[in-house]
Protein backbone atom coordinates (compact mmCIF):
# COMPACT_ATOMS: atom_id res chain seq x y z
CA UNK A 1 0.00 0.00 0.00
CA UNK A 2 1.70 3.54 -0.95
CA UNK A 3 1.04 6.41 1.55
CA UNK A 4 2.37 9.96 1.88
CA UNK A 5 1.94 12.14 4.63
CA UNK A 6 1.79 15.73 4.31
CA UNK A 7 4.53 18.10 6.32
CA UNK A 8 1.34 19.58 8.35
CA UNK A 9 0.47 16.03 9.59
CA UNK A 10 4.05 15.48 11.31
CA UNK A 11 4.12 19.02 12.50
CA UNK A 12 0.51 17.96 13.87
CA UNK A 13 2.68 15.84 16.27
CA UNK A 14 4.40 19.11 17.78
CA UNK A 15 1.33 21.07 18.07
CA UNK A 16 -0.83 21.82 21.56
CA UNK A 17 -3.77 19.86 20.34
CA UNK A 18 -1.78 17.37 18.27
CA UNK A 19 -2.16 13.64 17.33
CA UNK A 20 -2.07 10.97 19.33
CA UNK A 21 1.43 9.56 19.02
CA UNK A 22 0.96 5.75 18.85
CA UNK A 23 -0.39 6.75 15.38
CA UNK A 24 3.32 7.12 14.68
CA UNK A 25 4.56 3.78 16.17
CA UNK A 26 1.72 2.17 14.25
CA UNK A 27 3.07 3.61 10.79
CA UNK A 28 5.92 2.15 11.86
CA UNK A 29 5.07 -0.78 12.85
CA UNK A 30 3.33 -1.37 9.20
CA UNK A 31 6.38 -0.04 7.56
CA UNK A 32 8.57 -2.43 9.14
CA UNK A 33 6.25 -5.69 8.14
CA UNK A 34 6.11 -4.51 4.83
CA UNK A 35 1.89 -3.39 4.80
CA UNK A 36 2.78 0.25 3.67
CA UNK A 37 5.30 2.03 1.50
CA UNK A 38 5.81 5.53 2.58
CA UNK A 39 6.69 8.37 0.20
CA UNK A 40 8.86 11.49 0.94
CA UNK A 41 10.48 13.80 -0.30
CA UNK A 42 13.42 16.38 0.29
CA UNK A 43 11.49 19.13 -0.24
CA UNK A 44 8.79 17.50 2.98
CA UNK A 45 11.50 16.49 5.38
CA UNK A 46 13.26 20.05 5.42
CA UNK A 47 9.84 21.60 5.89
CA UNK A 48 9.40 19.37 8.94
CA UNK A 49 12.22 20.26 9.78
CA UNK A 50 12.27 23.80 9.24
CA UNK A 51 9.10 24.43 10.39
CA UNK A 52 8.92 22.08 13.78
CA UNK A 53 10.39 24.85 16.33
CA UNK A 54 7.52 27.36 15.68
CA UNK A 55 5.04 24.77 15.97
CA UNK A 56 6.53 23.79 19.47
CA UNK A 57 7.22 27.23 19.76
CA UNK A 58 3.16 27.69 19.72
CA UNK A 59 2.49 25.08 22.00
CA UNK A 60 5.75 25.54 24.95
CA UNK A 61 4.04 29.33 25.13
CA UNK A 62 0.64 27.86 25.83
CA UNK A 63 1.76 25.26 28.44
CA UNK A 64 4.11 27.82 30.10
CA UNK A 65 1.07 29.79 31.17
CA UNK A 66 -0.49 27.06 33.26
CA UNK A 67 -0.75 27.79 36.45
CA UNK A 68 -2.83 25.66 38.88
CA UNK A 69 -5.00 27.81 41.82
CA UNK A 70 -8.02 28.20 42.85
CA UNK A 71 -9.45 31.18 44.63
CA UNK A 72 -11.18 30.03 48.07
CA UNK A 73 -14.06 32.43 49.97
CA UNK A 74 -12.90 32.79 53.35
CA UNK A 75 -15.48 31.16 54.64
CA UNK A 76 -13.47 27.74 53.43
CA UNK A 77 -10.48 28.66 54.74
CA UNK A 78 -11.11 26.87 58.30
CA UNK A 79 -11.91 23.24 56.85
CA UNK A 80 -9.58 20.23 56.44
CA UNK A 81 -10.19 20.12 52.54
CA UNK A 82 -8.69 23.88 52.17
CA UNK A 83 -5.33 22.45 53.59
CA UNK A 84 -5.06 19.44 51.50
CA UNK A 85 -6.19 21.55 48.66
CA UNK A 86 -3.67 23.97 48.95
CA UNK A 87 -0.97 21.26 48.84
CA UNK A 88 -2.46 19.19 46.34
CA UNK A 89 -2.19 22.93 44.07
CA UNK A 90 1.62 23.22 44.68
CA UNK A 91 2.62 19.41 43.84
CA UNK A 92 0.70 20.10 40.75
CA UNK A 93 2.64 23.43 40.04
CA UNK A 94 5.78 21.43 41.23
CA UNK A 95 5.29 18.60 38.84
CA UNK A 96 3.97 21.40 36.19
CA UNK A 97 7.70 22.98 36.60
CA UNK A 98 9.58 19.87 36.11
CA UNK A 99 7.25 18.67 33.14
CA UNK A 100 8.57 21.46 31.68
CA UNK A 101 12.48 21.85 32.52
CA UNK A 102 12.56 18.00 31.17
CA UNK A 103 10.33 18.24 27.75
CA UNK A 104 12.45 21.77 26.97
CA UNK A 105 15.32 19.65 27.36
CA UNK A 106 14.42 17.13 25.07
CA UNK A 107 13.27 19.54 22.65
CA UNK A 108 16.77 21.25 22.40
CA UNK A 109 18.37 17.76 22.28
CA UNK A 110 15.93 17.13 19.39
CA UNK A 111 14.60 13.73 21.67
CA UNK A 112 11.02 14.02 22.02
CA UNK A 113 9.14 11.08 20.97
CA UNK A 114 7.74 12.76 18.08
CA UNK A 115 10.96 13.66 16.66
CA UNK A 116 12.54 9.94 17.39
CA UNK A 117 9.29 8.07 15.30
CA UNK A 118 9.36 10.78 12.35
CA UNK A 119 13.07 10.44 12.21
CA UNK A 120 12.53 6.37 11.79
CA UNK A 121 9.66 7.03 9.52
CA UNK A 122 11.97 9.04 7.39
CA UNK A 123 14.32 6.64 7.65
CA UNK A 124 11.96 3.93 6.84
CA UNK A 125 10.42 6.05 4.01
CA UNK A 126 10.99 5.77 -0.33
CA UNK A 127 12.82 9.40 -0.98
CA UNK A 128 12.20 10.06 -4.39
CA UNK A 129 14.56 12.53 -5.45
CA UNK A 130 14.46 16.24 -6.64
CA UNK A 131 15.67 15.87 -10.20
CA UNK A 132 15.90 19.00 -12.00
CA UNK A 133 13.21 17.76 -14.32
CA UNK A 134 11.03 17.64 -11.52
CA UNK A 135 12.03 20.90 -10.08
CA UNK A 136 11.18 22.47 -13.62
CA UNK A 137 8.01 20.80 -13.84
CA UNK A 138 7.14 22.59 -10.32
CA UNK A 139 7.61 25.89 -11.68
CA UNK A 140 5.56 25.56 -14.63
CA UNK A 141 3.24 24.23 -12.44
CA UNK A 142 3.70 27.30 -10.18
CA UNK A 143 3.11 29.74 -12.82
CA UNK A 144 0.45 28.35 -14.88
CA UNK A 145 -1.61 28.54 -11.00
CA UNK A 146 -2.33 24.99 -10.86
CA UNK A 147 -3.19 23.17 -7.83
CA UNK A 148 -1.93 22.32 -5.22
CA UNK A 149 -0.25 25.33 -3.45
CA UNK A 150 -0.69 29.27 -2.02
CA UNK A 151 0.38 30.64 -5.57
CA UNK A 152 2.60 32.97 -2.98
CA UNK A 153 6.47 32.73 -3.12
CA UNK A 154 7.18 29.58 -2.30
CA UNK A 155 6.10 25.97 -4.39
CA UNK A 156 6.51 23.35 -2.14
CA UNK A 157 3.31 21.95 -2.55
CA UNK A 158 4.21 22.02 -6.51
CA UNK A 159 7.73 20.00 -5.40
CA UNK A 160 5.91 17.24 -3.63
CA UNK A 161 2.72 16.46 -5.87
CA UNK A 162 5.52 16.27 -8.85
CA UNK A 163 7.48 14.03 -7.33
CA UNK A 164 4.55 11.64 -6.44
CA UNK A 165 3.54 11.56 -9.82
CA UNK A 166 7.16 11.04 -10.94
CA UNK A 167 7.85 8.63 -7.77
CA UNK A 168 4.60 6.13 -7.10
CA UNK A 169 4.59 3.45 -9.63
CA UNK A 170 2.26 3.41 -12.52
CA UNK A 171 -1.10 1.80 -12.18
CA UNK A 172 -0.19 2.08 -8.22
CA UNK A 173 -3.28 3.14 -6.03
CA UNK A 174 -1.94 5.82 -3.54
CA UNK A 175 -3.32 6.86 -0.38
CA UNK A 176 -2.95 10.46 0.23
CA UNK A 177 -2.58 12.52 3.91
CA UNK A 178 -2.97 16.32 4.47
CA UNK A 179 -4.76 18.48 6.70
CA UNK A 180 -3.91 21.62 3.91
CA UNK A 181 -6.50 22.82 2.09
CA UNK A 182 -4.44 23.35 -0.68
CA UNK A 183 -5.14 19.60 -1.83
CA UNK A 184 -8.93 19.63 -0.79
CA UNK A 185 -11.82 20.60 -3.06
CA UNK A 186 -12.98 23.62 -2.11
CA UNK A 187 -16.59 22.14 -2.87
CA UNK A 188 -16.29 19.16 -0.78
CA UNK A 189 -13.54 19.58 1.49
CA UNK A 190 -12.85 15.90 2.47
CA UNK A 191 -12.09 15.11 -1.16
CA UNK A 192 -9.27 15.77 -2.94
CA UNK A 193 -8.92 18.57 -5.57
CA UNK A 194 -10.80 17.78 -8.62
CA UNK A 195 -8.25 19.07 -11.13
CA UNK A 196 -5.93 16.60 -9.08
CA UNK A 197 -8.15 14.49 -9.01
CA UNK A 198 -7.62 14.34 -12.58
CA UNK A 199 -5.06 14.63 -13.47
CA UNK A 200 -3.59 11.73 -11.07
CA UNK A 201 -6.23 9.35 -13.13
CA UNK A 202 -5.13 10.41 -16.56
CA UNK A 203 -1.04 10.53 -15.71
CA UNK A 204 -0.61 7.49 -12.83
CA UNK A 205 -3.98 5.39 -14.64
CA UNK A 206 -4.55 4.57 -11.02
CA UNK A 207 -6.89 5.81 -7.89
CA UNK A 208 -5.73 8.68 -5.47
CA UNK A 209 -7.46 8.19 -1.92
CA UNK A 210 -7.81 11.07 0.15
CA UNK A 211 -7.68 12.02 4.01
CA UNK A 212 -7.69 14.78 6.11
CA UNK A 213 -5.71 12.89 9.05
CA UNK A 214 -3.45 9.77 10.07
CA UNK A 215 -6.61 8.77 12.40
CA UNK A 216 -8.94 8.84 9.24
CA UNK A 217 -6.57 6.62 7.00
CA UNK A 218 -6.51 4.16 9.89
CA UNK A 219 -10.24 4.04 10.36
CA UNK A 220 -10.59 3.14 6.72
CA UNK A 221 -7.78 0.95 5.98
CA UNK A 222 -6.52 -0.44 9.67
CA UNK A 223 -10.19 -0.35 11.35
CA UNK A 224 -9.29 -3.37 13.79
CA UNK A 225 -5.67 -1.76 14.70
CA UNK A 226 -6.08 -0.23 18.11
CA UNK A 227 -1.96 -0.21 19.15
CA UNK A 228 1.31 -0.62 17.15
CA UNK A 229 1.57 -3.49 19.17
CA UNK A 230 -1.33 -5.13 17.68
CA UNK A 231 0.10 -5.10 14.07
CA UNK A 232 3.44 -7.35 15.50
CA UNK A 233 0.76 -9.56 17.10
CA UNK A 234 -1.51 -10.23 13.99
CA UNK A 235 1.21 -10.78 11.81
CA UNK A 236 2.50 -13.49 14.03
CA UNK A 237 -1.20 -14.95 14.42
CA UNK A 238 -1.18 -15.08 10.37
CA UNK A 239 2.41 -17.13 10.55
CA UNK A 240 0.97 -19.32 13.22
CA UNK A 241 -2.41 -20.33 11.23
CA UNK A 242 -0.16 -20.42 7.78
CA UNK A 243 2.65 -22.67 10.09
CA UNK A 244 3.53 -25.79 7.80
CA UNK A 245 6.11 -27.45 10.40
CA UNK A 246 6.24 -27.90 14.21
CA UNK A 247 9.41 -25.91 13.90
CA UNK A 248 7.84 -22.90 12.19
CA UNK A 249 5.53 -23.97 15.08
CA UNK A 250 7.68 -23.36 18.38
CA UNK A 251 9.57 -20.25 16.86
CA UNK A 252 6.16 -18.81 16.87
CA UNK A 253 4.90 -19.69 19.82
CA UNK A 254 8.07 -18.32 21.03
CA UNK A 255 7.70 -14.98 20.08
CA UNK A 256 3.61 -14.86 20.82
CA UNK A 257 4.38 -15.90 24.50
CA UNK A 258 6.12 -12.27 24.86
CA UNK A 259 3.62 -10.42 23.77
CA UNK A 260 1.76 -8.34 26.82
CA UNK A 261 -1.95 -9.10 25.66
CA UNK A 262 -4.16 -10.05 23.03
CA UNK A 263 -7.80 -8.92 21.79
CA UNK A 264 -10.67 -11.20 22.17
CA UNK A 265 -10.66 -11.54 18.28
CA UNK A 266 -6.50 -11.95 17.95
CA UNK A 267 -7.70 -14.71 20.93
CA UNK A 268 -10.68 -15.88 19.15
CA UNK A 269 -8.17 -16.33 15.95
CA UNK A 270 -4.96 -18.35 17.88
CA UNK A 271 -8.25 -20.97 19.36
CA UNK A 272 -9.21 -21.25 15.91
CA UNK A 273 -5.30 -21.92 14.67
CA UNK A 274 -4.95 -24.62 17.12
CA UNK A 275 -8.50 -26.54 16.40
CA UNK A 276 -7.70 -26.02 12.32
CA UNK A 277 -3.88 -26.46 11.49
CA UNK A 278 -2.63 -30.33 12.63
CA UNK A 279 0.99 -28.32 12.53
CA UNK A 280 0.27 -26.51 16.30
CA UNK A 281 -2.62 -29.36 17.75
CA UNK A 282 -0.36 -32.10 17.02
CA UNK A 283 2.50 -30.76 19.51
CA UNK A 284 -0.41 -29.50 22.07
CA UNK A 285 1.84 -31.50 24.90
CA UNK A 286 4.97 -30.04 23.37
CA UNK A 287 6.14 -27.85 27.08
CA UNK A 288 5.93 -24.19 25.08
CA UNK A 289 2.54 -25.18 23.02
CA UNK A 290 0.60 -26.43 26.17
CA UNK A 291 2.06 -23.21 28.58
CA UNK A 292 0.69 -20.44 25.84
CA UNK A 293 -2.28 -21.94 25.41
CA UNK A 294 -3.24 -22.70 29.04
CA UNK A 295 -2.50 -18.95 29.54
CA UNK A 296 -4.69 -18.05 26.97
CA UNK A 297 -7.16 -20.06 28.51
CA UNK A 298 -6.10 -18.38 32.05
CA UNK A 299 -6.28 -15.19 31.17
CA UNK A 300 -9.08 -14.81 29.04
CA UNK A 301 -10.84 -17.90 29.15
CA UNK A 302 -13.65 -15.81 30.69
CA UNK A 303 -14.38 -13.38 27.77
CA UNK A 304 -14.19 -15.92 24.88
CA UNK A 305 -17.12 -17.67 23.32
CA UNK A 306 -18.10 -20.46 24.66
CA UNK A 307 -17.43 -22.58 21.80
CA UNK A 308 -13.74 -21.40 22.00
CA UNK A 309 -13.43 -22.06 25.84
CA UNK A 310 -14.74 -25.35 24.95
CA UNK A 311 -12.10 -26.08 22.21
CA UNK A 312 -9.23 -25.03 24.08
CA UNK A 313 -10.70 -27.20 27.27
CA UNK A 314 -11.16 -30.22 25.15
CA UNK A 315 -7.42 -29.94 23.66
CA UNK A 316 -5.50 -28.94 26.48
CA UNK A 317 -7.57 -31.33 28.81
CA UNK A 318 -8.61 -33.92 26.42
CA UNK A 319 -10.89 -37.14 28.13
CA UNK A 320 -8.30 -40.25 29.08
CA UNK A 321 -8.88 -42.94 26.50
CA UNK A 322 -10.85 -46.37 27.83
CA UNK A 323 -9.30 -49.52 26.92
CA UNK A 324 -11.05 -51.70 25.05
CA UNK A 325 -12.22 -54.58 27.34
CA UNK A 326 -12.34 -58.24 26.13
CA UNK A 327 -15.73 -59.94 25.48
CA UNK A 328 -14.24 -63.05 27.22
CA UNK A 329 -13.71 -63.25 31.09
CA UNK A 330 -11.18 -65.81 31.74
CA UNK A 331 -11.55 -68.12 34.51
Amino acid sequence: MNLFIDANIFLDFYHLSGGDIEELKKLVALIEEGDIVLFTSKQLQEEVRRNRDTKIFDALKEFQKASFKVSFPAFCKHYPEYAEIQEALKTANSKHSQLLTKSTGDIKAENLNADTLISDLFSKSKDIPVSQAIFNASINRFRLGNPPGKKKVTMGDEVNWECLIEGVPQIEELHFVSGDGDYASAIFPEELNAFLQSEWKQKKESEICFYKSITDFFKKKFPDIKLASDIKVNKLIEKLAASGSFAITHVVISELSKQAQFSKVQVEELVSILDLNTQVSWIIEDLDVKTFYRSILEKYGEIVSAPARQTLNSLLFPEPEVPDMDEEIPF
